[in-house]
């Protein structure tokens, strides 16, 4: 079906008049449709045209009285709508709302604000009109007024909870979670088995990184509302970030027979495995992955860190390669493969595979690293000096990569650059050295490194006159 089929009958009706500069005649509710259809594609220009029209054929219209000058707000003509909603009655609803947005916009926020609060006791008054006040005063900044008002229209409206937690959800979007979770309190003293407000609660706590009330939350959601699928994964995702891995396993095991996409769940439950150390066991639910979702690259890729782990090299090496059939794009996979080949000495494919990867994410500093350690095997210093470069810019304050970079120097014969890094790792340790909290570990190195580099002096010094000797 065509755009032009999906369109009211009336619009098109309506657009057939003014291509052919006609004169159709349209009842006054029917032009309002019409203009409705506009508003809804943002075409407020079209739909004040619409109205217009409308009251050029039926001028005693208030309806579209109104809605003219909710148009001209909308298109900014502030004065041009004042003059037209103050022309015509103004106590209805829809012309009270479009009195208060000029007062807000005319920075009379007090007046604006009465006239709004002043519609709680209109017989009108209904959650829906409640969203669209709210709309306003957010609209206009005017949030700690707001919340005297949705408390008011809550003491008015026959079920106000849905417009209290409205308020909720306001604050969380600002990321005040303390006041979102004081509104989720009243609304579940008003109703303990409110699921929605306890599962709202939880993603509050979640966001905290309260994971423990977050569990508590789902808990009492689910007592609302057992079995729900939503709840069960949500409480299993904060039961794996609060790395309690053996109990968001057996929720995510419960959660299986509940859902028809069961891949997810079953790589999460392998994760979980994984971090229990538990290899076996993520392989084997990795595969059930698999069974589902056999194009899945990323699950070829945890099953090889699996069994890279297991020491299973040969396994490692064919689901990556796995992976990079499904995924030729994937430096990540390329870089463990290269990474691979090259522990077990396979350097002329590890050097392939690196170079691929670098070329797809070219500033993955492990893998400019480990192409510059092929270079130095391969005695092709220059280059194994460009790739330590482009490594050392993403993190300049590597002292085992200047240690690279000034032995590289030095194998390629440049001695003047060899001495430049020296003296710059010579100003290095000095600052290291005077840090007390460095660990014992840390000691060590350090004289590892120092040793090395006063041999590298002596070698350099053996052929300096005694002014020039560092």
């Amino acid at each position: 079906m065509s755009e032009e089929d999906k369109r009211p009958d009336l619009l098109v009706r309506y657009e057939q008049m003014i291509k052919d500069h006609a004169n159709y005649y349209f009842d006054a509710d029917d032009l309002e449709e019409i203009a409705y259809q506009y508003e809804m594609q943002d075409l407020y220009k079209n739909a004040l045209e619409a109205v217009e029209r409308g009251l050029s054929m039926h001028p005693g219209s208030l309806s579209l009285g109104i809605k003219r000058a909710k148009y001209l707000l909308c298109l900014d003509c502030i004065e041009e709508a004042e003059k037209q909603i103050y022309s015509i009655p103004h106590d209805s609803v829809d012309a009270v709302l479009i009195c208060a947005e000029l007062k807000f916009i005319q920075a009379d926020a007090e007046k604006a604000i009465s006239l709004l609060t002043g519609l709680l006791s209109s017989d009108e008054i209904s959650v829906d009109l409640c969203f669209d006040i709210i709309d306003m005063y957010l609209d206009f900044g005017y949030i700690d007024e707001l919340k005297d008002f949705i408390f008011a229209a809550d003491k008015v409206l026959k079920n106000g909870s849905e417009v209290v937690r409205e308020l909720a959800l306001i604050y969380e979007d600002r990321q005040d979670y303390d006041s979102a979770l004081s509104v989720y309190n009243i609304l579940l003293d008003r109703d303990p088995y409110s699921y929605i407000d306890w599962f709202n609660s939880a993603k509050i706590y979640a966001l905290k990184k309260d994971y423990e009330r977050a569990i508590d939350a789902c808990d009492f959601a689910l007592t609302a509302k057992e079995g729900d699928e939503t709840i069960l994964s949500f409480k299993g995702y904060c039961l794996y970030d609060n790395e309690n891995y053996a109990q968001a396993i057996e929720v995510f095991k419960e959660l299986l027979p509940l859902i028809d996409d069961k891949s997810m769940t079953y790589e999460l439950i392998a994760e979980c495995y994984t971090k229990l150390g538990k290899k076996h066991d993520a392989i084997q639910y990795l595969d059930q992955a698999l069974s589902y979702t056999p194009d899945n690259a990323n699950l070829y890729y945890q099953k090889a860190s699996n069994y890279y782990d297991l020491g299973d090299i040969p396994q490692s090496i064919r689901c990556l390669q796995k992976n990079i059939e499904l995924d030729p794009t994937d430096a990540d996979a390329l870089a463990f493969l290269g990474e691979i080949y090259m522990e077990i000495g396979n350097f002329k494919d590890a050097e392939t595979i690196l170079e691929q990867s670098i070329e797809i994410k070219p500033e993955n500093q492990e893998v400019l690293i480990l192409l510059g350690d092929l270079s130095i095997q391969n005695s092709d210093y220059d280059k194994a000096i460009e790739y330590y470069k482009s490594a050392l810019l993403s993190d300049s304050y590597n002292v085992k990569l200047v240690i690279k970079l000034t032995l590289a120097y030095f194998n390629a014969g440049n001695q003047e650059k060899t001495i430049e890094m020296i003296k710059q790792l010579d100003s290095t340790f000095q600052q290291i050295e005077n840090i007390k909290n460095l660990t014992e570990k840390d000691r060590k190195e350090l004289g590892e490194v120092r040793e090395m580099i006063d041999k590298l002096k002596k070698s350099l010094n053996e052929n300096r006159n005694e002014e020039n000797k560092l």
